[in-house]
């Protein structure tokens, strides 16, 4: 992927002597910069110079008390097993240069990453090509979209869009999911960024069904995306040039990385020039799996789960988006709902029939955040939505709650309370809104915004 560079100012200039050939692509766009007292940095290494500005990967100019240089260090260090992949650009086709895949693949590289789109109107004019003659000669295959944030909002669902028609829903076996290219602010706030991001991430699980790969690194995540924990659901593909065996601590929330990428200065049979070096988190068989799009998650949890499929018998409907985002589906008995910010979860039973007679995903309580599960009361079950929750007994039927009034019936101590279990659901009143229980009302007051009980 192309190196994002930050100018920055010093009080003397240094010189950054590169592995690469200028304009290499994954390297400094810029090696020896020395106008107005300024040097190009790569922000995706990990060590600081005396004056504070970072040294890229591959300089002569080694950490103190280390004698050789980061990009050696860095590919000794890495453990042996993991599979090794890169990522290519058109950047990689000098003069229309063609890639040796035959050759990358014999020298014993696992996967790659192709770029196929850029903004909202540039495609690699070499990704047909690349992804094919990869795909035969044995590779694991992934596509990425370097991001041009810009405002509205709603042109990261564009992009989305544009990109997939591009690619396809990567849905077969020897393909990983699509990613997102993260590195270029376009103008934009850190919350602006965020939900642009979100709103392209969300997207392209709709449409295809699998969680999204998110590129970036340290200082962009921390400076730029002020190290937001929001997006830690999603897999990362982290990029560090830190000369060390593993990524070392992440930013923004994430516990785990699915693809590190620990230099810029490769070189690799059949490609010319250097290339970006990437490990896949952490073997062969997490590779093939990572690699199966033939299954989506919600067939991954009906598959693997025995209760959920007694629960819920057979699918009566294909998989299909789900409003709000995410995938679900329909089976005799009940659903099965995805998404990246919720996981997969089912609703069965009067839930279910109540659920969608609200308008499912569509609805105020839009997705699951879990199965269903015993509420207080004996005999009474519930299911949890990130807008709400849905209460069902045999005696009161299925009624949902939400908003302030749930807040405050969770507080009262809910179906375990002397209010007993919903037997309404929550309906309007003059000045405001009402739920109905078994044994009072809760009464939310829109002019001073609070919720009273109401005995019989």
């Amino acid at each position: 992927m192309r190196t994002v560079t930050r100018t920055i100012t010093t009080t003397a200039v240094v010189t950054l002597i590169t592995a690469a050939s200028a304009g290499a692509a994954g390297n400094l766009t810029a090696a020896n910069t020395t106008a107005a007292n300024t040097t190009a940095v790569d922000l995706r290494q990990d060590y600081v110079s005396p004056g504070d500005v970072p040294l890229g990967e591959g300089t002569t100019v080694a950490p103190p008390g280390e004698g050789m240089p980061t990009r050696t260090r860095s590919a000794l260090a890495i453990p042996a097993g993991w599979p090794r992949g890169v990522d290519v650009s058109s950047w990689q086709h000098p003069g229309s240069t063609e890639i040796g895949w035959n050759a990358v693949r014999s020298a014993g590289i696992d996967f790659v990453v192709i770029k196929a789109t850029e903004g909202n109107s540039y495609t690699n004019p070499y990704f047909a090509t690349d992804r094919a003659h990869a795909q035969q000669a044995g590779l694991v295959v992934g596509v990425y979209h370097y991001a041009r944030p810009m405002l509205p909002i709603a042109t990261a669902v564009d992009q989305a869009d544009r990109f997939l028609a591009v690619t396809g829903p990567t849905r077969s076996a020897g393909q990983l999911a699509p990613v997102l290219d993260l590195e270029a602010q376009g103008g934009l706030s850190a919350d602006q960024l965020a939900a642009w991001a979100h709103a392209f991430l969300e997207e392209v699980e709709t449409r295809t069904g699998r969680a999204p790969i998110l590129y970036t690194y340290r200082s962009f995540w921390t400076d730029i995306m002020k190290n937001t924990t929001s997006f830690s659901r999603y897999p990362l593909w982290f990029a560090i040039y830190n000369a060390a065996s593993s990524p070392g601590p992440l930013p923004g929330g994430w516990q785990k990385w699915s693809i590190w990428q620990y230099t810029s200065s490769a070189s690799v049979p059949g490609i010319a020039g250097n290339i970006d070096m990437n490990v896949f988190c952490c073997s062969a068989g997490s590779l093939t799996l990572g690699a199966d799009g033939r299954t989506s998650e919600i067939d991954k949890r009906y598959g693997a789960d025995a209760r959920v499929r007694s629960l819920l018998a057979v699918p009566s409907r294909d998989e299909e988006p789900a409003g709000g985002g995410g995938r679900w589906r329909q089976f005799q008995k009940g659903l099965l709902f995805w998404s990246v910010a919720t996981d997969v979860h089912e609703v069965h039973g009067g839930i279910s029939t109540r659920y969608l007679a609200l308008g499912g995903s569509n609805s105020l309580l839009r997705r699951p955040t879990s199965d269903e599960v015993d509420a207080e009361a004996a005999g009474s079950r519930q299911s949890v939505f990130q807008g709400g929750r849905i209460y069902w007994s045999r005696f009161t039927g299925a009624h949902e709650v939400h908003g302030s009034i749930l807040r405050n019936y969770l507080a009262f101590g809910a179906a375990g309370s002397d209010l007993g279990l919903p037997i309404s659901d929550e309906y309007s009143v003059d000045g405001g809104r009402e739920s109905a229980f078994q044994y009072g009302w809760l009464r939310w007051d829109e002019a001073t915004n609070s919720v009273t009980i109401i005995r019989p």
